[in-house]
């Protein structure tokens, strides 16, 4: 099958936006008319506009009014959108987003509904099941089809509506299928509901505020040419998807692996549209030096019992697992910036031998514990781990999402603790640790609750853990 050439970025993006109002408003504030095009909300309003527009070139940017989802976002606040993520908790990361930088804004997750999300309690709901910060009619729409016809597209939003405040479930109705206000319908309802007006007026000044906002922080956006590869004349033929795969990197002591160390990966694979876990058993983990752990050629081994006896969940069945034994047999500590140079290295060689003209690299993510977030200025080159792998947080007891967005916002500075959040996913932690397991095995206690299916074996068979007399 031939794919769709890529498109050459330029540094004067296409600002799309929902609706006419939003154009209007943005307009004023000096933004090019010819650089603002109105698609309609929704999918429909998406799929009209690319369906009109095919033959585009230079990067788009989706643009307009977002409702808050995070209580610390006041109306008005510009959120650069680092990541997109639906309902199934599958994730997207703007190629472009990297590259926006805009004074006065914070960096965060937006999420897409079919409907308006009217009352506070529906927003905070959202918020914590999906890890969003805003919520819109319109991004994993957009998402999927820029992906798919491998745009280069940002998403730029700015909170209309806060997360404490509540919205007339009918505002959907107040716009057609092409943006355009519609004032009649808008009329009967005041005429219906006069205890509306009051509430609508102050909504509309919102708004109005947010975009001039918005529009003030867009008006000398230059983005810089886009870093991937690209071609020229030429077509790109491989048997990826779109975009390339995505790896999670998965790395501890394994000292012993135990349940917690295979749901949650593959859980956390799934919900990011991960391909790959990759798990990485460290030989010596640089900050816990006083901590011996087993053998490395016992860890390795009950690592592979747990892969191989693993029960896939649905949701992640077609996701393969594999060990990487760079840091086993690396001497030394194990830091994870040499660990992650050294497979992205590995993965431009392979590249390399593909016979495509543009080889898709994988984009990696690395999991951690949310104790290991909290102390991650502690890492080597812990900035270039950031842009090397974007860390993805598991919140480990008592810490929950919502208790970690607070330290976040204590420990790192606004922008940083804001990434954090979009980083940090609402899993349901196993109340298992392997130093616990290790004590209770020296006990002679039952641990087979607490271990994949042949583990407990390797630790019989090569008598680990065995208490010494």
């Amino acid at each position: 099958m031939t794919m769709p050439e890529p498109r050459v970025s330029t540094t004067n993006p296409i600002f799309l936006t929902p609706l006419a109002y939003e154009r209007k408003i943005l307009a004023s504030t000096g933004i090019s008319a010819d650089r603002l095009q109105v698609c309609g909300p929704g999918r429909e309003g998406i799929c009209r506009w690319a369906d009109a527009n095919s033959e585009h070139s230079g990067p788009i940017i989706l643009v307009g009014i977002a409702g808050g989802l995070e209580p610390d976002l006041a109306s008005g606040s510009v959120i650069v959108v680092d990541e997109v993520v639906d309902q199934r908790g599958r994730i997207t990361t703007p190629p472009a987003a990297h590259r926006i930088d805009l004074p006065g804004s914070r960096r965060g997750r937006v999420t897409t509904t079919g409907r308006v999300v009217a009352s506070s309690e529906a927003k905070e709901a959202l918020g914590r099941s999906t890890g969003a910060a805003i919520v819109d009619l319109e991004s994993v729409h957009f998402a999927e089809l820029a992906d798919s016809r491998e745009w280069d597209w940002g998403i730029v939003r700015v909170v209309g509506d806060p997360m404490d405040e509540a919205v007339p479930a009918s505002l959907d109705r107040f716009v057609d299928h092409l943006g355009r206000t519609r004032i009649l319908v808008i009329a009967i309802e005041l005429f219906q509901r006069p205890a509306l007006f009051k509430r609508l007026r102050a909504l509309a000044r919102q708004t109005r505020a947010g975009l001039l906002a918005l529009g003030e922080a867009l008006r000398e956006l230059r983005l810089p040419p886009s870093d991937s590869p690209k071609t020229s004349g030429s077509r790109v033929r491989t048997g990826r998807k779109p975009g390339g795969r995505s790896i999670l990197i998965f790395g501890g002591s394994f000292d012993p692996p135990h349940r917690g160390h295979l749901t949650l990966p593959f859980e956390a694979a799934a919900r990011l549209g991960c391909d790959e876990v990759v798990f990485v058993p460290a030989r010596v983990n640089p900050l816990k030096l006083e901590t011996p752990p087993a053998d490395p050629a016992d860890r390795i081994k009950m690592l592979e019992a747990a892969i191989e006896h693993r029960v896939a969940d649905p949701r992640s069945s077609s996701i393969t697992a594999r060990i990487d034994r760079r840091e086993i047999d690396r001497e030394g500590p194990s830091f994870t910036i040499d660990t992650l140079e050294s497979i992205q290295r590995d993965l431009l060689e392979d590249a390399g031998r593909a016979e495509v003209a543009v080889p898709h690299l994988p984009r990696l993510r690395l999991l951690i514990g949310s104790d290991q977030a909290l102390e991650f200025d502690r890492w080597r080159d812990w900035q270039k781990i950031i842009a090397l792998a974007p860390p993805v947080v598991m919140p480990r007891p008592p810490e929950t999402r919502t208790s970690l967005a607070a330290k976040y916002r204590a420990y790192f500075d606004s922008n940083l603790a804001s990434r954090w959040s979009t980083w940090t996913l609402d899993l349901t932690a196993e109340g298992v640790s392997s130093t616990e397991i290790r004590k209770r095995l020296a006990d002679g206690e039952d641990v087979s609750e607490l271990l994949p299916k042949g583990v407990l074996e390797v630790i019989a068979d090569r008598g680990i853990y065995r208490k010494k007399r």
